[in-house]
């Protein structure tokens, strides 16, 4: 089939609009891609200070500005090797945190006045491999040291700068495949004075740490435009060879359409026929509609051995529901007590209004134990469904099944004899036929 050229210039159009789009994807990947986990005076993270007092030094620090970050530490001379530093907590605890494994590069905006030469950033990671909740200093202590002079304005390093300090691992024991850096779950951000002696007064404000990363890996990101061209392609083919054959889809369409009306026009007579085969008020079969179920029934139990049986049904006391309540009562108990038969009965069991308040349920391939079952089971529902406005009823249930050199007549006999002997001995009960009970 030729395409107009109207169609081949939406086609030129649309292509161009994908190359561009494309285009777009792969140069500005790493904006599109780009995530960024921040931490400042508005995070609402826990802050703690700590120095060398713990481990025998004499040092001081002071948390001036929780609202700015800012403090400042006085390192004093009676340890080997004084220190002072300030922890951004992910979690109080020190156990859930960030996962920045999908991380690249971190970067420290953070205002620093001192003698020291050199500061250190930790990021520290907590497994429950080496680290214990109650050890502070077992979780990881990812390391980057760097000069003072790269915090003019901000500082950026790579998270592959950062390394295990060696202090860390001989400390606690850590096996070489424990001991890589590692950033799925860290629980503390963390500045330190740097290494040396730097005896004195430091001062710090930590402005804002910004950690940048990508949703996707470059690889991804490729993989994912190739799969979509792909699916474009693919959406091409289909198209060209769905135009190819427009000629036979209309044909088609016509003969479908032609379909459809005689469906239409099929399923209207067999409405039309269950209409008359049903009760209008209960939506349950009438005695015409028992005749498909009965015929079906018998000659799957004829020729194929399947059993076939009855259960016949009477409300208690219907009249005098009738008679305190109403004839629109009534019926509306009627209706509803075939509503929930309906919704507990499979969908080959029949059942049928047989007469004011008796109804018949056809159970075909049905034995007489299950067809009992099934009928003391809805006497049940029956007896604890509450119909309208606190009226509740109860049934009497005749269950029969068709034995060998009987017809339906005898059936119907059978069932009609355990429905009455239901009723005459105290009703709300189900009564199997007498030659159907088990001796």
């Amino acid at each position: 089939m030729q395409h107009s050229p109207r169609h081949r210039l939406y086609f030129d159009i649309i292509l161009g609009f994908l190359v561009i789009i494309t285009i777009f994807a792969i140069t500005g990947q790493e904006q599109i891609l780009e995530q960024r986990y921040v931490i400042d005076n508005h995070s609402g993270l826990s802050l703690n200070v700590y120095d060398d007092k713990e481990t025998g030094g004499n040092s001081s620090i002071y948390l001036d500005n929780p609202g700015t970050m800012q403090w400042h530490c006085i390192l004093r001379d009676s340890y080997d090797f004084p220190f002072c530093g300030f922890e951004v907590l992910f979690d109080p605890g020190r156990t859930q945190g960030m996962d920045f494994s999908h991380y690249e590069k971190i970067r420290i905006w953070l205002d620093y006045t001192g003698p020291s030469q050199t500061l250190r950033v930790y990021l520290r990671n907590f497994d429950a491999q080496y680290s214990k909740k109650e050890v502070r200093q077992s979780t990881k202590y990812n390391q980057v040291e760097f000069n003072v002079n790269m915090l003019n304005g901000v500082a950026e390093f790579s998270l592959r700068d950062f390394f295990v300090a060696n202090w860390w691992v001989f400390d606690n024991n850590i096996p070489p495949h424990l001991s890589r850096p590692q950033f799925d779950n860290i629980t503390i951000f963390e500045v330190q004075t740097g290494s040396g002696r730097p005896l004195g007064e430091h001062h710090f404000r930590l402005r804002k740490v910004e950690f940048i990363g990508q949703a996707l890996s470059t690889a991804d990101w490729y993989l994912t435009i190739m799969v979509i061209w792909l699916f474009i392609i693919l959406c091409f083919l289909a198209y060209r060879i769905i135009s190819l054959k427009d000629e036979v889809v209309v044909q088609r369409k016509r003969e479908s359409e032609l379909m459809e009306i005689n469906e239409l026009l099929d399923t209207r007579s067999k409405a039309l026929e269950l209409k008359a085969k049903k009760d209008p008020l209960t939506g349950a079969f009438n005695r015409l509609g028992l005749e498909e179920a009965f015929s079906l029934g018998l000659y799957e139990w004829r020729n194929h051995k399947k059993p076939l049986s009855l259960v016949m049904m009477d409300i208690d006391h219907f009249k005098k529901i009738n008679d305190t309540y109403g004839h629109d009562i009534g019926d509306l108990i009627l209706s509803k007590l075939s509503d929930l038969i309906h919704q507990h009965i499979r969908a080959q069991d029949l059942l049928a209004r047989w007469g004011g308040e008796e109804f018949v349920l056809v159970c075909r391939d049905t034995d007489i134990d299950n067809a009992f079952a099934l009928a003391e089971k809805l006497r049940g529902l029956i007896a604890v469904q509450e119909f309208h406005k606190a009226i509740q009823i109860t049934a009497s249930f005749g269950v029969a099944t068709l034995n060998t050199n009987e017809n339906l007549e005898q059936l119907f006999k059978a069932a009609d004899m355990a429905l009455y002997e239901a009723k005459a001995t105290g009703r709300n009960r189900v009564v199997m036929a007498k030659s159907d009970k088990v001796n």
